[in-house]
């Protein structure tokens, strides 16, 4: 792993970053894409223009949307971070070649929009090589002007990009100035798989810091663990609710809540009665940010089952309020869980998961909150990440210096 370049946080200040998510959220209370919104806002709290821009068009299966919804660039200023999103409709889902040139397309378009009016940026910040690389790419090619990526996406690990697209992300890397994956694990994954000599380093997401100064309000007579994900299959939530089957049928004072919507709910509903523990698991359905906190404070272990994830942002907030937690080996959480944090437990072993539930429950106070919390804000703060990041940033700009172009390309 690559050590992260140490500048000084004031020699950053008022440096120009754009921020080009692959996906990001919609509307006021989406999760989808948080986290890149709440990097972007810290970068922009601690002294740096932060802009954002998005193609943001909707699925054709929304068809009454296509007639009622919103057409071309609208712009908002969240937070005071100036956001710009060119809406429309993806209007060739079976033709990814074509959705993917468009969506390019539409983004140059907003960074020519962005530039008219607050310049020139003096780096570019794209999170997933597809789509977001691939813009920043045209834009440095076009305009000469640097960029990073962070990888996210697990697409990756679950063999679901095809050769050809595999030819374009090494491509992409290629021109890139800095690569970044969420994980240890996951930087290891993209190294192997996509080659080109290029090394990527470890930056991970920001936790939200409602989560860092929360505090929670659990009962003294009842435990429950929580898992919050995407009811789908990769989440394997079914292996929890086994496990917690084989180690608190009988104790009617321990609850299972599991938060979130998705295909594999009504399964997951059916699965808790068929184990005799219907009574102790509960399925409030999606939840907001706010709801997430909430449910969290009231929980005393967190349990993820992944198969893979590239990081896990759940466990990173649930570990800013002190939780325990308990992960499977799965990519990202061998980067966040330390062996005061909780316990690892091999992908796809119920037994394995089962002792560990028990084991946390048994042991719940050797589990110190304050000491999960304050190692969580070392590591995933605002202000620990935004600093390493504008640290890269910098070094970026100063190999590039001489390259830039002037700072109204537009004029």
């Amino acid at each position: 792993m690559i050590t992260p370049h140490a500048v000084p946080a004031q020699s950053a200040k008022n440096m120009h970053v754009l921020i080009i998510p692959s996906w990001y959220p919609a509307y006021g209370g989406d999760v989808r894409g948080s986290f890149f919104r709440e990097q972007a806002l810290a970068l922009f709290k601690h002294g740096c223009r932060v802009g954002v821009i998005y193609p943001q068009r909707r699925p054709l299966r929304q068809w009454k949307a296509v007639f009622t919804g919103r057409y071309g660039i609208e712009v908002e200023h969240d937070c005071g971070m100036p956001t710009y999103r060119l809406h429309g409709v993806k209007w060739f889902p079976r033709m990814p070649d074509l959705a993917l040139r468009l969506w390019v397309k539409d983004g140059l378009r907003l960074f020519e929009e962005y530039v008219k009016t607050h310049g020139t940026p003096d780096v570019v910040h794209a999170h997933s090589v597809l789509n977001a690389g691939l813009l920043a790419e045209k834009i440095k090619q076009r305009y000469g002007v640097p960029f990073v990526i962070t990888e996210h996406s697990s697409a990756y690990a679950r063999e679901l990009i095809s050769p050809e697209g595999l030819d374009v992300v090494r491509r992409v890397i290629l021109s890139a100035d800095r690569l970044f994956a969420v994980s240890n694990e996951f930087c290891e994954l993209l190294g192997a798989k996509l080659g080109e000599g290029r090394e990527w380093e470890f930056m991970p997401n920001i936790v939200n810091e409602a989560f860092l100064s929360a505090r929670r309000s659990v009962s003294s007579t009842s435990f429950r663990f929580i898992n919050v994900a995407f009811a789908g299959e990769k989440k394997r939530q079914r292996n929890i609710i086994t496990a917690f089957a084989a180690e608190f049928r009988e104790s009617p004072h321990v609850h299972l809540l599991i938060g979130g919507d998705g295909p594999a709910l009504e399964s997951l509903k059916n699965l808790a009665k068929d184990l005799r523990v219907e009574g102790q698991v509960l399925f409030p359905g999606r939840l907001t940010r706010t709801q997430v906190l909430e449910e969290m404070g009231r929980s005393n272990a967190f349990v993820l089952s992944s198969q893979y994830e590239t990081f896990g942002v759940v466990l990173v907030e649930a570990l800013a309020l002190g939780l325990p937690v308990i992960a499977t080996r799965c990519g990202g959480p061998e980067s966040i869980v330390r062996p005061k944090d909780g316990i690892l437990v091999p992908v796809e072993d119920v037994e394995a998961l089962a002792k560990a539930m028990r084991h946390v429950y048994d042991h719940q106070s050797e589990y110190q909150v304050e000491e999960i919390r304050e190692a969580c804000r070392a590591r995933y703060s605002e202000q620990s990440v935004a600093l390493r990041l504008m640290g890269e940033y910098q070094a970026v700009c100063a190999a590039n210096r001489n390259n830039q172009p002037p700072e109204s390309v537009f004029a």
